[in-house]
């Protein structure tokens, strides 16, 4: 009877089979993890452009209603020069330094952007670096490699040997 042949060619399929088995699960993992990974990411770098998108917007408001207040200061400046009968180069310096400020204002509005930009731009390599190690945690499946092959192949070949054997000494002291 070939009884050792098929007890040792059932447990080497079983070891490959368990082998290619916790080889999928763990490539399972890496695709949950890497979808994963990619879904946070877009979720962080969907923050950060909401943030970018909103800075620029305040920015540009501010540098608005800093223009429009220079306009207004300005024009009073204007009425109040002429009813007062000041002309030439006092009213001039006057009007000259009301528009200065108002571009101060304005650089301040725009540094103060490039700044906050800046720190957006930090937070967006975080966000990748985050993504990539997030990557690079979990490993892929090995697959049934040669070393595994060769290990079910001796196991079964002892199994087999050892099948054999028993099946010996049970007929011969049957």
């Amino acid at each position: 009877m070939c009884l050792p042949a098929v007890i040792a060619g059932a447990g080497f399929a079983s070891t490959i089979m368990q082998a290619q088995a916790a080889s999928d699960a763990q490539d399972a993992a890496y695709d949950e993890n890497l979808r994963a990974s990619t879904q946070a990411k877009r979720d962080a770098d969907r923050q950060i452009n909401l943030q970018q998108a909103q800075s620029d917007e305040a920015a540009a408001q501010d540098k608005i209603a800093n223009d429009l207040e220079v306009q207004q200061t300005l024009a009073r400046a204007l009425v109040a020069g002429g009813e007062s009968g000041a002309m030439g180069n006092s009213t001039n310096a006057v009007q000259q330094n009301i528009i200065r400020q108002g571009l101060d204002a304005n650089t301040m509005v725009t540094q103060n952007l490039g700044r906050e930009t800046a720190q957006l731009n930090e937070e967006r390599l975080g966000a990748k670096s985050n993504y990539t190690s997030r990557v690079n945690s979990v490993s892929r499946g090995a697959g049934v490699g040669l070393g595994t092959v060769l290990g079910a192949a001796a196991n079964a070949a002892g199994t087999y040997q050892g099948a054999k054997a028993a099946d010996l000494t049970i007929k011969k002291y049957s």
